[in-house]
Formats: structure tokens, C-alpha cells, sequence
């Protein structure tokens, strides 16, 4: 384990380019804490050291002691998209039987290009395929929200669920609705779809009476915590969630923030 860890870090330092800003080096974090491994990567999703990542993570002896993985990315050049091709991990035959946590850094206010979850533009089930492979998941962060496999088998280990939309909600709200996998969830972030450059992007926003069925169904009694990232909701919808659950079993957090160029 530790040999294929060492490998890997001193293939990242062998790619580095001398010639580049340091920024945009990429960076391999290792912490083993208990027998297992917390392993934080910054560097494009681009570019080989991210393959080498895959690679080794994906190694029998390394991906049974894995307890977390987090990804980062310079905000390097602008206006495009920065997709993390999350395939060579969880289409490989080995699983994480020991991850715990497991995130990719979200989109910032003032970010040159938005981040998501995809090969190229689709998030294809890809998270959930991770999920599966994944059996004591406890906290997900992600940038893109996944499709309806995401919602095909009973996670109780999941305790903390954020979740931007990316470029298509697919459903999510609506699928957390109507599905009872996640009987442990306590907190629940979500970012609405917030392509505001697009002259109809309120048509691929979640319709409020799926917020509705989300507040209403017996699958969201466990969430205690629930951030709501850009909500195109109007006050007097936002008041209608906050009766259905009251204050001292619910908090709610709004937060709204967009970016464009001029």
C-alpha cells in the first residue's frame, strides 16, 4: 500500500513542469490515520497526474483502506468547463469498502469555469455507480447531480448529501422525494441549476411543487439541516416549505450568489 502511494507521489513530482506557476502544479496529500488512507488531490482532472491517481486508488491494496478522497482544480483559464471523469475509479473491478467521505470541490462565486461530474457533459450514472461501490459512504460532495440509479439501492450509511445540479438537475429533488435510500440523512445541501446566461434557464430549474413532495415525503423526516444554494423559488413558495416543517426540527439556509460576464 505504502509503495504504491510513494509511486504515485513521485510520479506527480517527476510530471511537475518547472517552467509553470507552482499553482498549477499538481499536489498529492496523504494522511494514514487508523490503518487507512485520507488522500486530498489539487491538479486539472486533465491532465496525467489525475490518471495516475485513478490508477493507484484503484489498486486492490489501496482502494480497501481508502477512508477519504478529495479533489480540487486550479480555476485555470476561463469561461469553460472543468469535468471531472470520475470512470476510471468506479468502473474498475475494485470497490471502497472503507471510504467514508468522498468530494469534489463546488463551483465558487467569481469561478472562470464551472465545475461538474462527467466525461464530458453528462454525469451518465457515474455517482451512482460510485455509491455502490461504496457501502459505508457517509458524506458526498459533488458538483453535478446524479441520475436516477443514483436512488437504486438503500444507502443507511449516508449521512451528509451535497449536491450541486451542474448542467442538469436530472430530476434530483424529485427523486429524493420519491425514493427511501438514504434513511439516515441528516443534512441535505442542494444547488439549484443556475446557468443564468441562458435566456430560459428558469425552465431547467426544479419545479417548486417538487420541493413541495420533497418537504411533504416521509424520506425527508430524517434531514434536520438543509442548504438551499440560488433558489429561484419566490418568497411566498419559500414560505410555504418553511410551514410544512417546523423550525425547531428543520433549520434552513438560503444562499444566493451568481456570476456573468459583461
Amino acid at each position: 500500500m505504502i509503495n504504491a502511494i510513494e509511486k504515485l507521489q513521485n510520479k506527480v513530482s517527476e510530471l511537475a513542469d518547472p517552467d509553470i506557476d507552482p499553482e498549477f502544479h499538481a499536489r498529492v496529500s496523504v494522511l494514514q490515520v487508523g490503518g487507512h488512507l485520507h488522500i486530498d488531490f489539487r491538479g486539472s482532472p486533465f491532465d496525467e497526474p489525475f490518471n495516475e491517481l485513478c490508477a493507484t486508488l484503484v489498486r486492490p491494496e489501496v482502494a480497501t483502506v481508502l477512508g477519504s478522497l478529495s479533489l480540487r482544480s486550479p480555476d485555470e483559464s476561463s469561461n469553460g468547463t472543468c469535468n471531472w471523469d470520475l470512470a476510471l475509479l468506479v468502473d474498475a473491478e475494485s470497490s471502497f469498502p472503507n471510504l467514508r467521505s468522498f468530494s469534489v470541490a463546488k463551483n465558487e462565486p467569481g469561478n472562470q469555469n464551472r465545475v461538474i461530474i462527467g466525461a464530458d457533459y453528462d454525469e451518465d450514472g457515474v455517482l451512482g455507480r460510485l455509491l455502490h461501490k461504496s457501502p459505508s459512504l457517509n458524506t458526498l460532495i459533488v458538483p453535478s447531480a446524479p441520475d436516477a440509479t443514483f436512488f437504486s439501492m438503500k444507502h443507511p450509511s449516508l449521512h451528509y448529501l451535497s449536491v450541486d445540479s451542474g448542467y442538469d438537475t436530472q430530476n434530483f429533488i424529485g427523486n429524493l422525494a420519491d425514493n427511501s435510500c438514504f434513511p439516515e440523512l441528516r443534512a441535505l445541501e442542494f444547488g439549484e441549476f443556475n446557468e443564468t446566461y441562458l435566456d430560459d434557464f428558469p425552465n431547467g430549474c426544479t419545479p417548486f411543487e417538487d420541493y413541495r413532495r420533497l418537504f411533504t415525503s416521509p424520506h425527508f423526516a430524517s434531514v434536520r439541516y438543509f442548504v438551499w444554494r440560488n433558489s429561484v423559488c419566490s418568497e411566498e413558495q419559500i414560505a410555504v416549505l418553511r410551514s410544512l416543517r417546523p423550525k425547531r426540527d428543520l433549520q434552513i439556509q438560503i444562499v444566493r450568489f451568481s456570476a456573468w460576464y459583461v
